[in-house]
């Protein structure tokens, strides 16, 4: 990825840096745009800059061009209309990085020619600027005018030649018509250029987290054409079949000191932290700090996670629908809070995080006090919880990429949180996941996005404006309201199997995009996705005596290039073997939720683990298996 420094001046309109602009959008040049400096606060393009949340900086004399350019460290300066002679001192700091547009046909030797496509010697316009080089043309009666992007050099108005465009001339043009077509030209040579030179130098990403999301997003990456390696701190064995992956197994997603010292040594040119207890840590605070572009909340915006009793406290005062709660700081003050209540069912939660597993249901006050005496058991993360009504309805997530204060909603899945079918037993991580679900009709599409609207801005209401995905979870009650379960400041998993593989953007312009401020609008296909995972016996109590069972016939299921996104599972010789809870997420694709169910579920007929040590719940989607059975 190549950064870029455009220079202006008061001269033109900014249509050259806007071209520029709209072809990074669009993913034809792979890089950004780093500073927009200009002459004058006068400039046309500035209002561009702003628009598109650029950086700007103003050089009124020449001779304070090099100390603003060493400050940014483009990788190229393209001059755009830019009036000031640039400087021997300048020359030498950025040797063949200034790309200067020349009104005229420049040749490939100090002394050499042109020819025009028909053959007639071109003009060069040596010396001469916009409508006097336009005028030369005319009054020289030249059959061809054009345009040269040349690399800069001490010589005037001379370098190597990168491209050339040829304009015929009319009998009856004008300065004004001639240049207008020059200009449509140039527009498109500029961007020719510099997609080229982006080319040469593709990013290397670095996903922060280890399990099957960060499997799904590492693919998304590779799937860039901008992006040439990706490495992943902790990622996972299955991750390095693919030989543009690295993985670091020795890290932790909160090691953030270790974290910088690869990113500088690796020259990562964007991190992706997709990992709740690194959001938590402040990994994109002293990413960010060290100047290392990140995508990802910061620790303030990510409290919205990581402090579930924070969190509704500001849902409530945001006047987002919510359950009704208590939050609790000690175990004696739940259980009196529960004696005061009438006979219900209640959710018992820890406020920090618990890897998914820290929502307890309870079925009546009884079972309440039994849950809260629990609390103990999560530690730190259970010494604040919450008491929470439990609510009747269909539960849903849905995601936004947000890039601070407006937001594109991505899709909605249905996670299946309980470890057995019918959706009993303790909550996991996520047993499977399936997309879209048919109960996200339109009217509950207008409430997710409102939702979305009163959080992002009471975000910024507070000074914490929220960059990254994020994560609403829900639940649509028997009126059709929505209330908000809970929010999580980052991809779900195994959410992101089934929403990022339907995502046509290309996925490194998508999220770069996002952090200089441009949403893109999100291309989907019509594929329905269901994911399902693959346990090890015992999950998510304890598995011990399943680690380091061999699992049989993934190996052959890998290479025959079935979806399938690792996560707890290790590479022992040529074996592969268990190395977590949750193993790996078997991805099927179709038409709709029961070809799509089939798929996935076909492959558990080729896969076991040694004495019967494979778990998974067989009743993935089943909700709108029913409602597609009823149609």
């Amino acid at each position: 990825m190549i950064k870029i420094a455009v220079l202006i001046s008061d001269k033109g309109k900014g249509t050259n840096l806007q071209a520029i602009i709209d072809a990074i959008k669009s993913g034809k040049i792979n890089g950004e745009i780093v500073a927009v400096v200009s002459d004058t606060m006068d400039a046309a393009g500035l209002s561009r800059a702003k628009k598109n949340n650029l950086q700007i900086a103003i050089c009124p004399e020449k001779n304070q061009l090099k100390r603003i350019l060493l400050k940014f460290q483009p990788d190229f300066v393209a001059l755009a209309g830019w009036k000031q002679i640039i400087t021997d001192a300048v020359l030498n700091s950025f040797q063949h990085q200034i790309i200067n547009l020349h009104p005229g046909l420049v040749p490939n030797t100090i002394n050499g020619t042109v020819k025009n496509p028909d053959g007639t010697d071109a003009l060069w316009n040596r010396g001469l600027l916009a409508e006097k080089a336009i005028n030369n043309f005319l009054q020289s009666n030249a059959t061809y005018g054009g345009s040269s992007i040349h690399f800069l050099t001490k010589e005037f108005d001379f370098g190597k030649v990168l491209v050339r465009t040829f304009v015929k001339i009319n009998k009856n043009d004008t300065v004004d018509s001639l240049y207008s077509r020059i200009k449509n030209k140039e527009h498109h040579i500029y961007v020719e250029v510099l997609q080229k030179l982006s080319m040469t130098k593709k990013t290397t990403v670095l996903v922060v987290d280890g399990g099957g999301r960060g499997s799904v997003l590492t693919e998304a990456y590779l799937k860039s054409s901008n992006v040439k390696k990706v490495l992943a701190v902790p990622g996972n064995d299955l991750m390095t079949m693919n030989k543009n992956v690295s993985i670091f197994p020795h890290l932790k997603t909160t090691d953030i000191d270790e974290i910088v010292e690869l990113c500088k040594r690796e020259n990562i040119d964007l991190v992706d932290v997709a990992q709740d207890d690194a959001v938590a840590a402040g990994l994109v605070d002293t990413l960010k700090k060290e100047g290392i572009k990140v995508f990802g909340p910061t620790k303030a915006a990510g409290q919205i996670e990581w402090d579930k009793a924070w969190a509704r406290d500001f849902m409530k005062s945001n006047k987002l629908p919510i359950p009704r709660y208590k939050i609790c700081k000690s175990e004696k003050d739940g259980i009196n809070f529960i004696k005061d209540q009438k006979d219900s069912e209640w959710y018992v939660k820890v406020s920090g995080l618990a890897a998914g597993k820290g929502a307890l249901h309870a079925k009546n006050n009884q079972d309440a006090i039994a849950k809260i005496k629990q609390m103990k058991k999560f530690g730190k993360a259970g010494r604040t919880y919450l008491i929470e009504e439990c609510l009747e309805g269909e539960e849903f997530s849905s995601f936004a990429i947000v890039n601070g204060k407006n937001f594109e909603i991505v899709g909605h899945a249905q996670d299946h949180k309980t470890v057995l079918d019918g959706n009993i037993g303790p909550n996991t991580g996520g047993m499977g996941c399936s997309s879209p679900p048919m109960a996200i009709t339109k009217k509950v599409e207008v409430q997710i996005t409102s939702i979305f609207r009163k959080t992002i801005e009471g975000l910024v209401k507070i000074g914490r404006p929220y960059i990254g995905i994020l994560y609403l979870g829900g639940l649509i009650d028997k009126q059709g309201k929505v209330q908000v379960i809970e929010f999580n400041a980052r991809w779900g998993d195994p959410e992101a199997q089934v929403l990022i593989p339907a995502i046509k953007n290309d996925f490194y312009s998508l999220m770069s995009n996002a952090l200089r401020g441009n949403l893109q609008k999100i291309i989907k296909d019509k594929k329905y996705r269901v994911v399902v995972t693959a346990a090890s016996k015992g999950y998510p109590g304890n598995y011990n005596q399943t680690i380091g069972k061999e699992i049989k016939g993934l190996d052959e299921l890998l290479k025959n290039r079935v979806k399938i996104y690792g996560a707890g599972v290790a590479k022992k010789g040529k074996r592969l073997v268990v190395n977590g809870g949750r193993l790996f997420y078997v991805l099927g694709e179709g038409k709709n939720v029961a070809e799509a169910r089939k798929k996935a579920y076909n492959v558990f007929s080729q896969v076991s683990v040694t004495n019967n040590g494979l778990h998974y719940r067989k009743d993935i989607g089943y909700r709108d298996l029913e409602r597609l059975k009823r149609r």
